[in-house]
């Protein structure tokens, strides 16, 4: 045990302890200054390294948007319609794109509701020139207006499909609030192949302010043209409640550039329908097979039949209703398809012809009821015929027997009802009957 300090000991001994404490204490401090110089000087050079990626960020954009502001476009209409349906339409300033130097312009079609009676398009210049409806895309929902230029107007840098993906800048212009200068506004390219393959989709507000306008990428080249689009609707208004929500819609320019020949010609381009239908169930789970064919429709023209397995389309396998609707989504009325369907253990290929609109379908009255059941042998019994109908008329009688029509063979009721409901109202049949022993031969 050591012996207890003197009181001269103790004071020496608190004195060198003040002195390392102060000592200890006056390092830190100056360790703590030199950190936080340093910590200062770096976050200043990280502020002024942000500050100056912002100036460039904008500096980017600004750039884009002149770059494309001379084919940009404010489109004034007057007269035409107050509403569709329940909707007020708006008669307010809208936007459109310059596709072509000699005055060819696309919009949305959503600009055109109310069917105006005159259209006034100011260019960039600030020139006002009439212009007037040329064609209409029902499918992709645009309007191609020609206007009365004197001179040729810019056209823009088309963004290449396949340079387009998803995170990339994106920047909505329209020309609706001020003439002399766009509205911009800036997002990303937040999916492709939207709308069942139509469009891309961008969550920069889009809204009647910039509908018809440009989506362009940070180029200044034009990616598409800015339209209201639904995925389960096919009208000007579909889409149009979603406005500035950060779901907006673009097609592709280079899509619409294909379709301009046409366009140009006066000709509207509609989406293309096939004519089958499937069972309810999930969409996203795999194809089943084909419940119903419509008749006299491209299917049905086709071959297809149902019951028929499709497993591919111009050549790429299919194999959800989803991937079926991204195939056929893209093309339009008149295109043809190619089709790869399974019948049982048969593989078939057909072509069809996509039409622009299904004929409802009519049931062809002739104008008898067959007994049921019957053989080759005896071909089909009629147990009645319908006054004022084609068979009454023709001299159809009860109890004759059809053993042919239009020279096919209809030993039962049921190839009789298959026969007849291939035709269109109207058509004249011929019939072969039994009767009595006698064949006699009948124009229905």
């Amino acid at each position: 045990m050591l012996p207890p300090l003197s009181r001269g000991k103790k004071v020496r001994t608190m004195a060198v302890r003040r002195r390392f404490w102060l000592s200890f204490a006056k390092a830190a401090l100056c360790g703590i200054a030199a950190t936080l110089v340093c910590f200062s000087s770096s976050a200043r050079h990280v502020w002024a390294e942000e500050a100056d990626l912002d100036g460039l960020e904008e500096q980017a954009v600004r750039a884009a948007v002149e770059a494309v502001a001379p084919c940009v476009v404010r489109i004034e209409t007057t007269g035409g319609m107050e509403r569709a349906g329940e909707v007020l339409l708006g008669a307010g300033p809208t936007t459109g794109l310059v596709v072509g130097a000699d005055g060819w312009i696309v919009s949305s079609a959503f600009n055109f509701l109310r069917q105006p009676a005159s259209i006034l398009v100011t260019l960039a210049d600030g020139k006002r020139v009439a212009a007037q409806i040329v064609a209409r895309d029902r499918s992709r929902m645009l309007v191609l207006l020609k206007a009365a230029v004197q001179q040729p107007l810019p056209v823009p840098e088309v963004a290449p499909p396949g340079e387009m993906f998803v995170g990339q800048w994106t920047i909505a212009v329209g020309r609706s609030m001020d003439a002399a200068q766009p509205n911009v506004s800036v997002g990303v390219l937040s999916a492709r192949n939207r709308i069942w393959g139509k469009a891309v989709q961008t969550d920069a507000k889009v809204s009647p302010s910039n509908y018809g306008g440009p989506l362009v990428d940070i180029r200044g080249r034009v990616m598409g043209v800015l339209v209201p689009l639904s995925p389960d609707a096919i009208a000007e208004l579909a889409g149009a409640e979603w406005y500035d929500s950060g779901i907006g819609f673009a097609v592709p320019l280079a899509d619409i550039l294909q379709r301009l020949e046409r366009l140009q010609s006066g000709k509207d381009i509609f989406p293309g329908l096939l004519g089958i239908s499937f069972k309810d169930g999930d969409i996203y789970s795999s194809l089943p097979p084909i419940a119903a064919v419509s008749p006299r429709s491209p299917a049905s023209d086709a071959g297809l039949k149902a019951g028929d397995q499709i497993v591919a389309v111009n050549g790429k396998p299919v194999s959800t209703q989803i991937q079926l609707k991204h195939a056929l989504g893209p093309l339009d009325a008149g295109e043809k398809v190619q089709l790869s369907v399974t019948r049982g253990t048969e593989k078939v290929d057909a072509v069809a012809t996509l039409a622009e609109k299904l004929i409802p379908y009519e049931h062809p009255f002739i104008g008898l009821l067959p007994m049921r059941g019957g053989t080759a042998a005896d071909g089909t019994a009629v147990r009645y015929v319908y006054p004022d109908s084609g068979a009454a008329a023709a001299g159809l009688k009860v109890g004759d027997r059809v053993l042919q029509l239009d020279g096919k063979p209809m030993p039962q009721a049921d190839a009789l009802r298959l026969t007849i409901s291939a035709r269109q109202p109207g058509d004249t049949v011929e019939l072969q009957v039994d009767r009595s022993g006698q064949k006699v031969g009948l124009k229905v």
